[in-house]
């Protein structure tokens, strides 16, 4: 048993490492990184209370709950990345589903107490018979609830697959990560009805739940990059064909973002430049992703670099310091700099302007 605490204490640093990347990477949806960040901490607390509890019963109803928490919560990330529209119903089902899972503790708790013990070897993957001794109403309400969201989850997987085939750039960048949480999901599922083999040897279940936590958090840890600076509403099966129409055009944007170079421009913002063209900051950010295949802060530090870089070789700015030629191509100091220029040129702006003066 020592070797499954230290390896589920393992999981709990690793869950800390990926905590702390979603926080300082993942900008916005809000609303997305909460759901991120929740699956994060419920793997992290689980695998911390295994690490130091695995011979008592005292931490199962905890896991109960969170896996309450983890299903509800990919099962929000699906609606707010793929449909929108059903993200009321998610909601409801999370609170229904939730709201059961804590009043079947409770319920139990006082009239069974043999539910702990069955509990015993229960982790957030491996699924024990637990013995519910519901009343035949809270029975019928439990298979309803477990059936809706197993009939949601295939609900979305049948509408993304039919959408598989789309010209869509965002659907493009994710395709492969969401088939690694397909596969995490339906695991989840097959591994939700009890088998007997699992739950009487738990060297097997606690294998395949550190396994799936570990799966889980690197899904989350290497989620598509332009996930962490998305600040619009993402829907990834009708949105973005090549085949669509944009608000924006394309000479215009031209003429306004290049010829006039207004990316040099340091009060330069989505919603300043879609204001200068009269169009609205979602049709202008779709323009852009669709393209140059990057976001809009992206475009603008790429092309303020390039300036930049024009500024070095051109003889009327030879006396010029890194920090005035920074402020030149955009940048508010020489220190706004760096990370761009490393990102789109690579190396160190002075070692450009010294092979410069060799």
């Amino acid at each position: 048993m020592l070797f499954f605490e230290k390896l589920f204490f393992s999981i709990f640093v690793v869950s800390c490492l990926v905590l702390f990347d979603l926080l300082i990477k993942f900008k916005r949806p809000i609303v997305l990184k909460f759901n991120f960040a929740l699956i994060i901490i419920s793997i992290g607390i689980t695998s911390f209370l295994h690490s130091i509890d695995l011979y008592t019963d005292t931490y199962v109803f905890y896991i109960i709950f969170f896996k309450a928490i983890v299903a509800s919560c990919f099962l929000s990330i699906f609606s707010i990345l793929y449909f929108p529209k059903s993200r009321l119903w998610v909601s409801i089902l999370t609170i229904i589903l939730i709201t059961f899972t804590i009043y079947s503790l409770i319920y139990n708790n006082n009239y069974n107490p043999a539910y702990k013990l069955s509990l015993r070897s229960q982790t957030l993957v491996i699924v024990k018979n637990e013995r519910l001794l519901l009343p035949l109403y809270l029975k019928v309400a439990r298979v309803l609830i477990i059936g809706s969201f197993f009939t949601t989850f295939l609900y979305f997987f049948y509408n993304i697959i039919s959408k598989y085939r789309l010209n869509n750039i965002y659907f493009e960048k994710i395709k492969k990560w969401t088939i690694s949480i397909f596969v995490l999901v339906l695991s989840m599922i097959i591994l939700y009805f009890p088998f007997h083999l699992l739950n009487d040897d738990y060297r097997i279940g606690y294998t395949l739940s550190c396994i799936l936590y570990l799966y889980v958090l690197l899904i989350i840890l290497y989620r598509p990059n332009f996930l962490n600076k998305s600040s619009m509403k993402i829907s990834l099966g009708d949105n973005f064909k090549r085949e669509s129409e944009f608000a924006v055009n394309e000479l215009d944007f031209i003429n306004e973002f290049f010829t006039n170079v207004y990316f040099t421009n340091n009060e330069i913002s989505l919603e300043t430049m879609a204001k200068k063209m009269n169009v609205g900051t979602n049709d202008l950010y779709k323009f852009i992703y669709y393209k140059y295949s990057m976001t809009f802060n992206d475009l603008v530090n790429k092309n303020r670099v390039d300036y930049f870089i024009e500024l070095i070789n051109n003889p009327k700015y030879l006396n010029f310091t890194i920090d005035a030629l920074a402020k030149e191509a955009g940048f508010s100091s020489r220190q706004h700099l760096y990370k761009p220029f490393k990102k789109f040129h690579g190396g160190n702006p002075s070692d450009l302007i010294d092979t410069r003066s060799l």
